[in-house]
C-alpha cells in the first residue's frame, strides 16, 4: 500500500503479517511470535518505559 506525504511507516497494516520477531516475555523466556501463535491471531503492544 503506498504511503502519502502525511503518513509515516509505523508498522504493518491491520490484517498484514507481522514481521518475524523474537522477544523476551515478562519472565525473560525468548518467544518466537509466529511459532508460538501457530497461525492464530495475536495482539502485539509495544510501550516505552518511563526510564530513559
Amino acid at each position: 500500500m503506498p504511503m502519502h506525504a502525511n503518513q509515516s511507516a509505523l508498522g504493518p497494516e491491520p490484517g498484514q503479517r507481522f514481521p518475524e520477531i523474537t522477544l523476551p516475555d515478562q519472565h525473560g523466556a525468548v518467544i518466537d511470535l509466529h511459532a508460538d501463535r501457530a497461525g492464530r491471531p495475536a495482539l502485539v503492544v509495544f510501550h516505552r518505559s518511563a526510564r530513559w
